[in-house]
């Protein structure tokens, strides 16, 4: 069994002017396959609401300044190019969405996530994954919002954990430097056969300045058992030993005694 794969990534964001109605670019619409986004809010503290009803759940939705947010769907292959996301006061919004083929069908076992990482450096640190409950072929998305802002050149975030891939890291901003802003996200992912909980190792970014940081872990679909059961055993052939048919010839005998000689 292989990890689940990233096949698209999009990238999206508010403009420089912090709104309630943020428009979210989708990946292309793929039956069967994990949709995953994850956003950064500016300054302002605010929960987000799907406002489109596509069908997200929220895995996670953090009413903080700089705060995360997760959400997922199964992809029916009717999503639309992009969706509206709310927030419930004026702010900033970054998002980073990706389309994942060989996930476990989230009906069946949703992503998990570990507890939100804290701090304020160049160095933002994901979080130990949750830990999971047999050894697999998992997918880990880390990834870190940030305070203060940068121009939107993919050339802030330096380098992801080590074993992250790619490398310089995903990135997205809101646009224009400034200070404390809000609406900063970067991100990298890693294949990784494991039973314990993964612990991913720090980005580098350009500046120091508040971060909160999560580790998703993706499943991959549970092995189908193909042990037939009793019933579909076939039963042994049994063939049946010859019959011997005796047949009576009817006379004249002829005397089968010996001759002898004169």
């Amino acid at each position: 069994m292989a990890s689940p794969v990233v096949e698209q990534v999009v990238e999206s964001a508010t403009p420089t002017t912090a709104a309630t109605a943020h428009t979210c670019t989708l990946p292309t619409a793929t039956a069967g396959q994990l949709l995953i986004i994850i956003a950064d809010k500016g300054s302002t503290s605010a929960t987000v609401t799907d406002t489109d009803g596509i069908g997200l759940t929220e895995l996670l939705d953090e009413a903080s300044a700089n705060g995360l947010y997760i959400a997922y769907k199964q992809m029916t292959g009717s999503e639309p190019a992009s969706c509206t996301l709310t927030t419930s006061a004026s702010t900033r919004l970054v998002e980073i969405a990706y389309r994942i083929s060989g996930a476990e069908n989230p009906a069946t076992q949703a992503p998990q996530i570990g507890t939100t990482g804290t701090g304020t450096s160049a160095t933002p640190d994901p979080p130990a994954s949750a830990a999971p409950g047999a050894t697999k072929d998992f997918l880990f998305i880390a990834f870190a919002g940030m305070a203060g802002e940068e121009g939107d050149d993919d050339t802030w975030g330096n380098t992801p954990p080590t074993n992250y891939t790619p490398s310089p890291p995903r990135q997205k901003t809101c646009g224009t430097v400034g200070t404390n802003l809000g609406g900063l996200i970067l991100s990298a992912e890693r294949a990784l056969n494991t039973g314990a909980a993964e612990n991913p190792g720090t980005f580098g970014v350009d500046t120091s300045a508040a971060w909160r940081s999560q580790t998703i872990m993706i499943h991959p679909p549970t092995p189908v058992d193909q042990t037939p059961t009793p019933s579909a055993i076939a039963a042994p052939v049994v063939i049946p030993a010859p019959t011997v048919v005796v047949q009576h010839i009817p006379g004249p005998y002829v005397n089968m005694a010996p001759r002898v000689a004169p």
